[in-house]
C-alpha cells in the first residue's frame, strides 16, 4: 500500500526546550502549530483510506520525505522564484522528528518505530510554497 501526503506550511525545526527547573521538556509554540497542522492535513487527506489506518504494529514502513523551505530574504528575485538545492541549516533530523511525531499522533501508524526505511531531502522553494511531501509505503 502507498499513501501520499502533502502538508502545506513551513516545517518546524526547533528542538524541545528544557524547563528552567530542569524537570521535563516542552515544545515551542512554533512546534505545536506545526504538529497541529500536520495532524489536521493528514486527517483530511486520509479520509478515503482511514479504514487502512493506523498501519498495524509490526508492519515495516518506508517513508520518503521532501521538505521544501523558503529561500532566504536576500536571495536575488530571479532565483527566489525557483526550486533549488538546500545545503544550509536546518538539519534534516530536526525537520523530521516533529513531522514523524505528528504523523504518529494523527494515527498514520501505530508507532514511528515501525519506520524502517527513510529517505530525506530538503529543497529551496519560493516563499509561500513551503510544504512537506511524504510518501508512506507498507
Amino acid at each position: 500500500m502507498k499513501l501520499t501526503l502533502v502538508i502545506t506550511g513551513k516545517a518546524a525545526t526547533a528542538r524541545p526546550r528544557i524547563r528552567q527547573n530542569g524537570h521535563g521538556m516542552f515544545n515551542t509554540p512554533e512546534v505545536k502549530r506545526w504538529k497541529q497542522n500536520v495532524k489536521e492535513q493528514a486527517f483530511l487527506q486520509t479520509r478515503d483510506v482511514s479504514h487502512l489506518l493506523p498501519i498495524k504494529a509490526g508492519v515495516p514502513v518506508r517513508a520518503d520525505y521532501n521538505f521544501y523551505l523558503p529561500w532566504q530574504k536576500a536571495t536575488p528575485k530571479k532565483l527566489a522564484h525557483t526550486n533549488g538545492e538546500h545545503t544550509q541549516k536546518p538539519d534534516l533530523k530536526n525537520l523530521l522528528s516533529h513531522t514523524e511525531d505528528a504523523l504518529s499522533e494523527a494515527g498514520i501508524w501505530t508507532d514511528d518505530n515501525q519506520v524502517d526505511t527513510i529517505t530525506l531531502q530538503k529543497w529551496r522553494c519560493p516563499r509561500g510554497d513551503e510544504r512537506v511531501e511524504c510518501v508512506i509505503s507498507w
